[in-house]
């Protein structure tokens, strides 16, 4: 009887919406994908720093949030910046599915830059640098 279920419902698996071919998951979307995954590496390069990510979520994130030879303070930004950079990457890959509209990662990097700084500066965190110099 299964087969019959599945001949009636075939499994669907979503593709990535990057246009990558792969099928979507979380670990693909927001880490290995081709066009999503290379935001990390423009976000590293914005902040000066070179890392070779894990392949899983948790791991990117702790590693992300306690990079070697950063001070004490700096944990709390890393922790935003890294929480905006998924919520963005997650509103583009809906802007994709649902408005079919496709933004460049250089545009996904300024939406990140942007979301991190008011987010910070919207939690009262103690920031010495204007947007300009965030930017």
């Amino acid at each position: 009887m299964l087969p019959f279920i599945h001949f009636i419902f075939p499994l669907h698996l979503n593709l990535c919406v990057g246009g990558c071919g792969n099928i979507e998951t979380a670990v693909h979307l927001f880490i290995g994908c081709e066009v999503f995954g290379t935001i990390w590496y423009l976000v590293c390069h914005w902040l000066d720093i070179s890392v070779v990510f894990p392949g899983s979520i948790t791991d990117h994130f702790f590693q992300f949030i306690h990079m070697v030879g950063m001070s004490r303070a700096s944990h709390l930004r890393l922790k935003v910046i890294w929480l905006a950079c998924v919520w963005v990457l997650w509103k583009e890959r809906n802007n994709r599915i649902f408005k079919n509209v496709v933004a460049d990662s250089s545009i996904i990097l300024d939406k990140l830059k942007l979301d991190s700084f008011l987010w910070l500066s919207s939690n009262h965190v103690p920031l010495t640098f204007c947007y300009h110099d965030w930017w």
